[in-house]
């Protein structure tokens, strides 16, 4: 998945070269593949290099493009601009390392391989080691499928094939309509130890409206055992100082 991956302008020279002697004259070669874009003052470049021999800085921004280019298709860009602050906006910085927005274009459904259907475009944020390359970067956010060094399929996508030649020049407009990204989630953040154990510990049964309160709402229990007790103690002093006087009187 991070070995050597050449793409952009030079995968198109290198693929119409290969293929270039099986066209005739009257048939404009066109083919399949991924290419790579690199985002420079405001829009898509080719690269001029290779991913492999590409070490972009923290907040670059670079692009793949799925599309069939041949002799007379003018550039195939990716379709969605390369804001990096919209696509690492949830991707916190990490010491040491460095953040690289990574756009993926699979590409118009009518170009596709017979019977399949591209994925929505999407973008995605690499937090990688400060000397990785281009190649290592899509490696980080994405499922590379390559052969011979040519990048064949994005998140397995197309399923087969290579840089394949297709029956003719596709006529598309220049520029081509903009696309939308699907752009990562904010990961949900890790609960606290104090904040798992509130969450866990049982709620306080409330008061039942029958239930005497000590606030106001009604006599506490203890109040009536004292008003019980005083009762009895009453009534037992009294039961005693009239035995007391029974027995004076008899004597």
């Amino acid at each position: 998945m991070r070995r050597s991956i050449r793409s952009g302008a030079a995968v198109l020279l290198i693929v119409i070269a290969t293929f270039a002697g099986t066209a005739t004259a009257a048939d404009a070669a066109a083919y399949r593949f991924w290419g790579f874009y690199q985002w420079t003052n405001g829009a898509w470049a080719f690269a001029t290099k290779g991913a492999a021999q590409v070490t972009p800085p923290d907040g670059a921004v670079e692009g793949w493009r799925l599309a069939v280019s041949g002799e007379t298709t003018p550039p195939r860009l990716p379709r969605a601009n390369g804001d990096f602050d919209q696509i690492c906006a949830t991707t916190p910085a990490e010491p040491g390392k460095k953040r690289v927005a990574v756009v993926m274009d699979f590409g118009l459904a009518e170009e596709a391989p017979t019977g399949t259907t591209p994925p929505d475009a999407r973008g995605d944020c690499a937090v990688v080691d400060a000397k990785a390359t281009s190649a290592q970067v899509l490696a980080e956010v994405a499922t590379v499928r390559e052969e011979k060094g040519l990048v064949c399929a994005v998140d397995t996508f197309p399923a087969s094939g290579c840089g394949d030649q297709v029956d003719a020049d596709p006529k598309v407009p220049s520029p081509e309509p903009a696309v939308q990204l699907v752009l990562p989630e904010a990961e949900s953040p890790t609960p606290t130890a104090e904040a798992s154990a509130a969450e866990s510990a049982p709620a306080r049964p409330e008061p039942q409206a029958n239930e005497s309160s000590n606030d106001g709402g009604g006599t506490s229990p203890v109040v009536w055992i004292v008003i019980v007790l005083a009762v009895l103690l009453g009534v037992a002093g009294f039961v005693i100082a009239r035995r007391r006087g029974s027995g004076s009187g008899a004597s």
